[in-house]
């Protein structure tokens, strides 16, 4: 995984997001600026956010930063608040006074570098800030850095000179070196860039993940292991590839291009955010040979074969990210429908920085699942996604999950796959977990998290299954099948809800359920050629008895509800024939005639012609397999649940405008009487 976090760093585009070796995005910007000239200094007040050096301090280590620092370091500053004292402050200020005669002694710093530090030495030493009017406003905590004339006009920053960024690397080296009992600097041969070089003792930049930084440790022995079990140590690892790897770590986890929150550890509306149950995946594509890449690549124009002239791909306005559109399928929980991308980012974000919160014009992003939807289209259009970038020798994607656990980060899970075979694997669990919606209309591909919210699940290990089949091609989790059918049972049988909030979720549970159903079942028959649209709507051609009984129950179901309409101008919220769905998918021979027998004498003559000649047509289909099972398993439960929503949603689909208002008027009044 280092290696992988390394070889990112090197990308073009990626490396400008990085702060330069040795420098880290604190939270706190620098409050203030000391701006020295020959003979004076001054305050100004800044108020910028920008990277700086840093190897981390904890406890009594009062290590200092050069050039810039906390005003406890930089200028001795003791006052924390109005009532609270640094008795530290001295401390830390002589510390920093001699790590700039420690670089100021140094034999291979130029001249201008050393009058620099003299002049800095003797604004602190003489005290030339002691009238500066803001000088009571400046509390231990702020940030200060150290600026000196510029040639030609203003002031130059000194933390942010070429020469100084290279000293503090060198401080920096000798600060995180391993030594002996000797106390010389051990080196050895780096796991990652394999030069012999110093080693560290520990990864320099600590990791941001949910709240603090913290050291990045692992769970998983294979992950990453140390090659030194004599001299104390992190990893075989030199400071440029350690500091490396926390950078591009760090970037991927504050870019929501490259991040994605899958658990959230909650207990009611209270976050817990440092626990091992919260899981947050960084992933990122490692691009393959550039001079394959396509130029240009124009989704509408890939999707064109897929759709007629007289279609508007809508879904797919551009510009379509690719990477950030993999990392959907492990978008957050579902929060609501108004709210496509969930709150869990907010939930486990630090306490809220004060001041006015950023405002923009910038359209919203659109909805994971008609990401996802474009994804889909892409990887199923034929040659596509080769042209784009997707099949390139060499291009890999990684993905690794992690757990913050006291202080730490811990690695939970780590993929580094070929990303022409991986994208099938995609495809597949894309395709498997698309499914028509309640009305027969096109549906979208299900995120892994919708899936886990649907089924009612918190079990991080069959999240991580989900994962491991989306993009590993692993055969989905065998438990997974047993809860859909329970949830989908439970939620079937429960019927409309009076509370319309309510009834939006179980209602979009349902299609997920029925996706999950879909997937369990069927995952091997989506991922073969031409398997794309395969069990995503009404299939008349398969003659399963467990999934024709399902069709029979929806059939029977419809029968009941017009047959309310015509004699009460009304339809039902819940029907007879829907409570008994438990029974009729269970044991469908013990309930099946008489519920035949019942539509056939009072429902069916009022039911009108489509709906006598679906019914007389399923139990023909059924008697020649050998009429109604007596009991169904598991897997026969999930057909003959997905069959009854196939089957009702291509009943709605064909609905008349007044059917389509009646049960509007159903769903919005007191349940009528079952008919």
């Amino acid at each position: 995984m280092l290696d992988a976090l390394v070889k990112y760093a090197q990308d073009e585009e990626f490396g400008k997001s990085l702060p330069p070796t040795g420098f880290y995005n604190y939270s706190q910007p620098i409050r203030w600026v000391v701006q020295i000239s020959e003979d004076s200094a001054r305050l100004e007040e800044s108020n910028v956010s920008m990277p700086r050096p840093y190897t981390g301090r904890a406890g009594r280590n009062f290590a200092p930063h050069p050039f810039a620092d906390e005003a406890s370091y930089a200028l001795g500053i003791n006052l924390i608040d109005d009532e609270e004292i640094d008795a530290d402050a001295k401390t830390k200020n002589s510390a920093f006074l001699e790590l700039m005669d420690e670089i100021s002694d140094r034999k291979d710093i130029s001249q201008s570098l050393s009058t620099s530090i003299a002049l800095l030495r003797r604004c602190i030493s003489e005290n030339w800030l002691a009238n500066d009017s803001r000088l009571h406003e400046v509390r231990s905590k702020d940030w200060v850095a150290f600026a000196v004339p510029r040639i030609g006009e203003g002031f130059q920053r000194l933390f942010e000179t070429s020469e100084a960024k290279d000293v503090w690397v060198s401080v920096a080296k000798d600060r995180t070196a391993v030594r002996d009992k000797k106390g010389e600097i051990v080196a050895g041969e780096c796991a990652v860039c394999g030069q012999v070089k110093p080693l560290v003792s520990r990864i320099p930049v600590g990791v941001k993940l949910i709240s603090k930084p913290g050291p990045l440790h692992s769970l998983n022995s294979n992950a990453f292991v140390s090659g030194r079990t004599d001299i104390k140590g992190h990893v075989n690892l030199c400071y440029e590839c350690a500091d490396t790897a926390s950078r591009a770590f760090n970037a991927l986890s504050g870019s929501k291009q490259h991040r994605r929150i899958i658990v959230v550890d909650k207990v009611g509306n209270k976050v817990k955010s440092d626990t091992l149950r919260n899981q947050v995946a960084l992933f990122w594509v490692e691009k393959g040979d550039a001079a394959q890449v396509a130029g240009d690549f124009s989704f509408k124009d890939a999707l064109s074969t897929l759709y007629s002239a007289d279609v508007k791909v809508a879904a797919a306005a551009e510009p379509f990210d690719f990477e950030s559109a993999l990392g959907d399928l492990m978008r957050p929980p579902v929060a609501d429908d108004s709210d496509p991308d969930g709150d869990a980012e907010e939930q486990l974000k630090a306490k809220a920085k004060k001041g006015k919160k950023a405002t923009t014009n910038a359209p919203a992003p659109p909805r994971p699942e008609a990401r996802l939807g474009q994804l889909s289209s892409l990887l199923n259009v034929q040659n596509a996604a080769g042209q784009y970038m997707t099949y390139l020798d060499g291009g890999k994607f990684a993905l690794a999950i992690f757990s913050p656990n006291v202080g730490r980060t811990a690695l939970r899970e780590w993929l580094h796959l070929d990303l022409g075979r991986m994208l099938p694997r995609v495809r597949a669990y894309l395709n498997a977990t698309t499914i028509n919606n309640s009305w027969g209309a096109s549906g979208e591909p299900q995120h892994i998290n919708a899936l886990m919210e649907a089924l009612g699940s918190k079990n991080v290990n069959l999240t991580r299954d989900l994962i491991r089949t989306a993009y590993q091609g692993t055969p989905p989790p065998l438990e997974m099948l047993a809860q859909a059918v329970q949830r989908f049972r439970t939620l079937t049988v429960k019927g409309a809800l009076d509370n319309p909030e309510k009834e939006k979720i179980r209602g979009r549970h349902l299609k997920t359920l029925a996706a999950a159903l879909k997937f369990s079942l069927y995952y091997t028959e989506t991922a073969a050629e031409g398997g794309a649209k395969f069990m995503t709507g009404l299939e008349r051609l398969e003659s399963d008895p467990a999934y024709l009984c399902g069709r029979l129950l929806a059939v029977l179901e419809e029968a009941q509800q017009v047959y309310s309409y015509r004699q009460n101008k009304k339809r039902l919220k819940t029907t007879g024939v829907q409570r008994s769905f438990g029974a009729a998918s269970a044991s469908p021979a013990g309930i099946f005639p008489k519920l035949v027998k019942l539509a056939t004498v009072a429902h069916l003559p009022k039911a009108g012609k489509f709906l006598n000649t679906e019914m007389e047509g399923l139990v023909r289909m059924l008697v020649e397999r050998g009429g109604y099972p007596m009991s169904l398993n598991v897997e026969g439960q999930g057909r003959f649940g997905l069959g009854y929503w196939h089957q009702r949603g291509d009943i709605r689909a064909n609905w008349t405008p007044e059917e389509k208002t009646a049960d509007e008027q159903a769903e919005n009044t007191p349940e009528g009487d079952e008919a």
